[in-house]
């Protein structure tokens, strides 16, 4: 059957590669975008998986998903990810059949989208991610390194700094892309809150329940601030990650749940997270196995100018503000405690408070409040107790804060402070 000039028309204004296959495998029809992406032009009669693995045999032959065959049964939209390995690297296609049939419902045709998702690399201008920086390429690296693993993956950093883009950088580039990722914040999570979550939620008490993740197709699942974690949920989430199983508290039935878990956290000294009981170690240890460090902002000052200018975008609309030369130089000053979310919070300022389209240095100064507050002092000899004393007077952060910006630990700045404190009132 031809494929009228009309129909033809419609999919070569299509941006996305489409084939339009019949039920043999033959190619009817190849979009121009299709045809430029795969650098194709004869195409009558050849078969999909031909033109776009260059297989003379089926995918479901060679160990492949062939959402075509699946889609034929059901009747219905069918997706898959394949991961394909090319010069210098590797591929990910996302194929989508969709059967397209008559008034009697059997198909005769089915609508094949191919999205080509290239490594991590190439991939990370489509998310946003600059990595321009030796640190930014350093973490983009390694998430090409596990993205096709089916591994759990750790993301530590600062606060700030980015782990959540890194972690859907991730999720877009593995054979769960086609599926959703879902953020569940540790902090607030309960063993109520996980078994609705995974599980799904039961209309009343005692009843069946419904929805959940595990009635889903496997995606990713991104637990942020894990060692917020109660010790009870820590203990559920490594069961799961050990047998991919999930049982409801009370019950002797555990259900599957086939999502990826990836986790982050945001402690200043992660290894020390199990030495201070906040993490399990049978669970730091199978975490650990897949670990990205994500560096602070101060680490990769030369992704700022483009960062910057994602963000603007992103602030501006069709409309954004323009940094001046010196206002780049004067980002690239600052010290960025706050990381990515502190420069988005001064550009959004800036934006605002800006004298026509052009940000001047001016525009993103710090305010006196955050320049008192981010001041680090400088570093204290251990003989120095009433210096130690008179800066613990002058700071107006948290303790904290203050023994991070002095490099002590809070437990070593504690007892200083106590040794300072004794030896005042003997001299007293």
């Amino acid at each position: 059957m031809a494929v009228s000039a009309e129909f033809q028309g419609i999919l070569d204004a299509l941006e996305e590669p489409r084939l339009l296959v019949r039920t043999d495998y033959t190619v009817a029809y190849a979009n121009r975008a299709f045809r430029r992406r795969f650098g194709v032009e004869a195409f009558e009669g050849r078969r999909c998986h031909e033109l776009v693995f260059h297989s003379l045999r089926p995918c479901s032959a060679c160990g492949r998903g062939c959402p075509l065959e699946r889609a034929a049964f059901s009747r219905r939209v069918e997706r898959t990810v394949e991961r394909e390995f090319v010069p210098g690297g590797e591929r990910f296609l996302e194929i989508e059949s969709v059967p397209v049939a008559t008034a009697d419902g059997n198909p005769v045709y089915f609508m094949e989208r191919i999205l080509v998702r290239d490594d991590a690399e190439s991939a990370s201008m489509r998310e946003g991610v600059v990595m321009k920086s030796p640190a930014a390429r350093q973490v983009v690296h390694a998430i090409a390194r596990v993205a096709a693993e089916e591994v759990p993956v750790l993301f530590c950093g600062p606060g700030g700094s980015g782990k959540s883009s890194f972690a859907r950088l991730l999720h877009d580039n593995s054979r769960r892309a086609v599926n959703a990722l879902v953020k569940l914040d540790c902090a607030a999570l309960t063993d109520k809150r996980f078994e609705d979550e995974l599980l799904g939620r039961a209309s009343h008490l005692g009843g069946e329940r419904t929805g959940g993740l595990s009635a889903q197709p496997g995606g990713t699942l991104y637990f942020d601030e894990i060692a917020a974690l109660s010790p009870g949920l820590q203990k559920r989430l490594l069961t799961l990650l050990e047998s991919g199983l999930v049982r409801e508290a009370g019950s002797a039935q555990s259900v599957a749940v086939d999502w990826r878990i990836v986790c982050a956290t945001s402690a200043p000294d992660p290894d020390q997270l199990v030495e201070k009981g906040l993490l399990r170690r049978d669970l730091w240890l199978r975490l650990s196995v897949a670990r990205i460090d994500v560096p602070a902002l101060r680490d990769r000052r030369e992704d700022l100018p483009e960062l910057a200018r994602i963000i603007l975008k992103m602030i501006g609309g069709g409309s954004p503000a323009e940094l001046t030369p010196a206002a780049e130089a004067a980002l690239a000053g600052r010290e960025w405690p706050g990381n990515i979310r502190e420069l988005e919070c001064a550009l959004a300022r800036a934006q605002i408070f800006a004298r026509g389209r052009k940000i001047l240095p001016e525009d993103i100064a710090e305010s006196p409040a955050a320049r008192s507050r981010d001041r680090a002092p400088a570093p204290v000899p251990a003989d120095s107790g009433e210096a130690l004393l008179a800066r613990e007077k002058e700071w107006r952060g948290s303790r904290r804060e203050l023994a991070r910006a002095m490099g002590l630990s809070e437990r070593t700045l504690y007892r200083r402070l106590r040794e300072a404190k004794a030896g005042q009132t003997d001299r007293d």
